[in-house]
């Protein structure tokens, strides 16, 4: 058995190097992790100067849950040029009351918080259509992804990112396409 960190980007790409060591792949892993290193500098690079959109990334509701910093989910969101506005939070996935997520008024919602057969997909205001004050209700920019598009790091943090960077700044990046927001096999054209 063995433990592998990865909760955060640096995390996922030390691990993927120690795998190769371990199945002795270490050039295979070398060249994996390298890849995965350009795609983030990729999106990165893209999104540079852009706007910085304030996005509220919700992992569970009842209570809710966010990503916060430290997360790998706030590393790939700020590579995709968002805000989070958890980001001051004390850990990486943080309760927070409704109440302090409402006032920070995000620009988007991501909601990877259902992951039920027949759950919500896609960009629909579902129950955030209550809050019509929240620039993201009102600009539509709440999006439902299945958990598993974005929960599950790994060799596809690049797709990830750009995912991440469909939602905060579609005028770049281009609409999410409908497959992105499906389960793991699905999301991103892969």
């Amino acid at each position: 058995v063995l433990e592998l960190e990865t909760g955060t980007t640096e995390g996922v790409l030390a691990a993927i190097e120690e795998i190769g060591r371990r199945v002795h792949r270490e050039q295979s892993a070398e060249t994996l992790a390298a890849t995965v290193r350009e795609g983030l500098e990729q999106v990165r690079a893209r999104a540079a100067g852009l706007p910085r959109r304030r996005v509220l990334i919700v992992v569970g509701m009842d209570p809710l849950y966010v990503a916060g910093s430290g997360s790998y989910l706030d590393e790939l969101l700020t590579i995709a040029g968002g805000e989070n506005v958890a980001a001051r939070t004390a850990a990486p996935y943080q309760l927070l009351s409704m109440e302090a997520a409402l006032e920070r008024l995000p620009e988007v919602i991501v909601d990877t918080s259902d992951n039920r057969a027949g759950a919500a997909r896609g960009r629909v205001l579902g129950d955030w259509q209550r809050w019509p004050f929240l620039p993201a209700v009102r600009q539509q920019r709440v999006y439902f992804v299945d958990p598993t598009a974005l929960s599950i790091p790994g060799p596809r943090l690049p797709a990830m990112a750009e995912l991440l960077a469909r939602f905060v700044h579609p005028e770049v990046f281009g609409e999410a396409p409908p497959q992105a927001f499906a389960a793991l096999g699905a999301a991103v054209g892969q």
